[in-house]
């Protein structure tokens, strides 16, 4: 019997590229047009990746293929508005907001960016209410994206599928069953302090990585037999750390500092919940059907480069506003490439890291045909 297989797609802004580059290659490994998965779960920009995947879910070729092409064309102007007149305008709200203690709406600023673009981008790419459609032709079983609502500051899973998925919670996250819409995608990819929050119901909603610390959990609570899941950083060797580590260095700038923190909210959570899975199926084995849990297979694929390092090159080509804003906060030579790397939704970018991660899955040919058990 067919076992239900999840795909999970966490987040990381325009290192999300990689990811469609991936799902290319598996395709074309596998050469099946219907989709290959029944479960698909979004998470930060892996959500916009998810949300088109699920809404083409009858047609995989077709789906990778587009996506990974829009990725590849993509521009800043595709995703957040930064003309002058714009960013002014956010910095008086802001100023309104702050020195003058406004508490109107229209003087809160939740993100230094405006992702009205990317809205539209959306709208007119996402056709997200084709996904309760494929419940019903068995073309998907579940569909899920996360979100951190910034009032709790609890976790929130958005889910829709088959009735015989019920609702599930533990400390500080749980899930709601729903319709989801473009709102729901642009709260679950909406990167904490640049994008601006979302509004889903009565109140506003931001990044899915934030808080949600078992990104694996969502598909699992959905009936997934088997994952298979994209990571976006690059295994670096502990010799290679201990001496970034040790080494003279000059003092951080504020671009250093949200490199190593957007790290740690889209980087760690995957890949410490990968190892506990891994952890709990050793031990699902070694019981046996004592087991009070159940063994679900995971393959991991992750970047053969550093995503990060691959944009030293990338600031002249950017746009000059952007790359003015970016030099205000020490994106500047070797500095704060980590950080550039999540907001660098640039072609020029992008186009070399979905070419990566289709060169990396082509070469696991292998891997893939066994995990597909084919």
């Amino acid at each position: 019997m067919k076992k239900n297989i999840a795909l999970v797609l966490c987040g990381g802004g325009a290192r999300a590229s990689y990811q469609v580059g991936v799902l290319r290659a598996i395709y074309e490994i596998i050469k099946k047009d219907q989709n290959l998965f029944n479960i698909i779960t979004g998470n930060s920009a892996g959500a916009i990746n998810a949300s088109y995947l699920a809404s083409n879910a009858e047609d995989w070729g077709s789906s990778t293929q587009y996506l990974m092409d829009l990725w590849k064309r993509l521009t800043p102007d595709d995703v957040y508005d930064i003309s002058q007149y714009t960013m002014g305008k956010i910095g008086t709200r802001w100023v309104k907001g702050t020195i003058f203690r406004s508490n109107d709406e229209d003087s809160t600023v939740s993100g230094i960016l405006n992702t009205d673009p990317l809205r539209k981008l959306l709208k007119r790419e996402v056709e997200i209410s084709k996904i309760r459609q494929h419940f019903n032709d068995k073309h998907l079983s579940a569909f899920c994206l996360s979100t951190t609502n910034y009032y709790s500051g609890s976790s929130v899973v958005f889910y829709d599928g088959y009735n015989t998925i019920a609702d599930w919670s533990k400390t500080d996250r749980f899930s709601i069953r729903t319709e989801l819409t473009i709102e729901h995608v642009m709260a679950s990819s909406a990167i904490p302090l640049f994008f601006p929050s979302a509004k889903i119901g009565e109140s506003y909603y931001g990044d899915g990585c934030i808080r949600q610390i078992t990104p694996l959990s969502p598909a699992i609570n959905m009936g997934a037999e088997k994952i298979l899941t994209i990571g976006i950083r690059h295994h670096h060797e502990v010799e290679t750390m201990r001496t970034l580590a040790l080494k003279k260095n000059p003092p951080p700038q504020i671009s250093q500092i949200g490199g190593v923190m957007m790290n740690a909210i889209f980087l760690d959570s995957l890949e410490a919940d990968v190892e506990r899975l891994e952890k709990t199926n050793t031990i699902v084995e070694m019981m046996g059907p004592k087991s009070p849990w159940k063994y679900v297979p995971i393959l991991a694929l992750k970047p053969s480069r550093d995503l990060g390092a691959m944009t030293e090159k990338l600031n002249s080509e950017l746009p000059i506003m952007l790359r003015y804003f970016l030099r205000g906060i020490g994106v500047s030579g070797k500095s704060g490439l980590d950080l550039l790397s999540y907001l660098a939704f640039d072609s020029s970018y992008t186009m070399q890291v979905t070419e990566l991660g289709y060169e990396d899955t082509m070469a696991k040919k292998n891997l893939i045909l066994t995990f597909f058990d084919l």
